[in-house]
């Protein structure tokens, strides 16, 4: 399949983000994670929270249309059982290898090392296990959604697979529209699925999923409308300038309000409050417009490569199926420095991007390694 170049170069951006998104959990943000220190400081918080926040908006749900642009097109060069194997292949031995293998690796050294508990690995592995998907929910999930795509097409497009559909990108305001309406379905749904909430035992939060769920839907009839290709670079620039006035004006102005003297983020989080519709709805319109910017924006000015680019994008799968381990680790290494907690994230922010990458790299050398990731 021939690559596109800047699609390689947003995926390299958005799996940096994941490992960005992790530590700033470790440091103190809010959301759960493995290793989480001791309770932030108050300088620390509100900067943390607001990269998450702005993280949380677009970057799964981009994962998503972007890995349904591609399964569009491997659909139209293979046929279903074949690219299905392929699917089995690339999705379903990376899952196991985390349950069985990375995951309880991560989990013992967070026990003997971040806590300090007197426990050896093969003891610790027959008694508590410690497999679970972690971050590999998403690879779950993706696999959930393709299974559900073939089984739709096989239903619907018999014959007529290739869906032809106009070109043409919808207004501006539709996407406007379409972005608060999957913002009133996530507040509605977050009433009973709060955020932090997952389900077990797939570890999903729910409170995400309608927009992963329509991005994902997203991603394909953009392939049939050559979507992609068709965004303006001026259109993109002025949806990424309103996603900044959206991050830098607008979410500060929520928080300070919504949150109030006590400093609890409770109200934001689900529940019948102004504060999670608000958040909500912010959360899709900038996700929507960081989506859009940013793929006109690399489409225009970041369309190229050299071998470093192309080796980190290579190695970015990987690097979210091993990023557990290498974070945990380096929050146990540096466990007892004392540093504001935003100074620690960003102290370690270039080490944990650099050693994930970098270990990454080296096991894709190791034979067959390639060819599954």
């Amino acid at each position: 399949m021939k690559r596109i170049i800047y699609i390689d170069n947003i995926r390299i951006v958005l799996i940096a983000l994941v490992v960005l998104h992790h530590l700033a959990i470790t440091f103190g943000g809010p959301g759960g994670w493995y290793y989480i220190e001791n309770k932030p400081d108050s300088f620390s918080v509100f900067p943390l929270s607001m990269f998450l926040a702005t993280n949380q908006s677009f970057f799964m749900g981009m994962f998503y249309l972007i890995s349904a642009y591609f399964t569009a097109i491997s659909l139209k060069n293979k046929s279903t059982w074949s690219f299905l194997k392929s699917r089995l292949v690339r999705l379903g031995i990376p899952l196991l290898f985390f349950y069985f293998i990375v995951s309880p690796l991560t989990i013992f050294i967070l026990l003997r090392f971040g806590y300090g508990e007197d426990i050896q690995f093969f003891p610790f592995i027959k008694e508590h296990h410690g497999f679970g998907v972690g971050p590999m929910w998403f690879v779950e999930a993706l696999l959930i959604f393709t299974v559900a795509y073939l089984i739709a097409r096989s239903l619907f497009c018999k014959g007529n697979s290739d869906i032809n559909l106009p070109k043409k990108i919808p207004k501006n305001y539709l996407i406007i529209l379409t972005a608060l309406a999957i913002g009133v379905i996530s507040f509605l749904v977050r009433i009973k699925f709060p955020l932090g909430r997952n389900l077990k035992p797939f570890e999903f939060q729910l409170a995400f999923f309608t927009q992963y769920i329509f991005f994902f839907i997203i991603g394909i009839v953009a392939y049939h409308n050559d979507w992609f290709e068709a965004i303006p670079y001026k259109k993109s620039l002025n949806w990424f300038f309103l996603a900044q006035v959206l991050i830098l004006i607008v979410l500060p102005l929520a928080m300070v309000f919504g949150i109030g003297p006590s400093g609890n983020l409770d109200t934001f989080l689900g529940g019948w409050t102004w504060q999670s519709l608000a958040y909500s709805l912010w959360e899709q319109v900038t996700g929507f417009s960081l989506i859009i910017g940013l793929t006109g924006i690399f489409k225009r000015k970041l369309n190229t490569q050299n071998e470093l680019t192309r080796q980190l994008s290579a190695s970015a799968y990987l690097v979210f199926i091993i990023h557990p381990l290498v974070l945990v680790s380096i929050g146990a290494v540096f466990k007892d420095l004392e540093l504001y907690h935003l100074l620690k994230f960003l102290l370690l922010a270039p080490v944990a991007l650099l050693s994930c990458f970098i270990l990454a790299i080296v096991i894709r050398k190791i034979p067959l390694v390639n060819r599954v990731v």
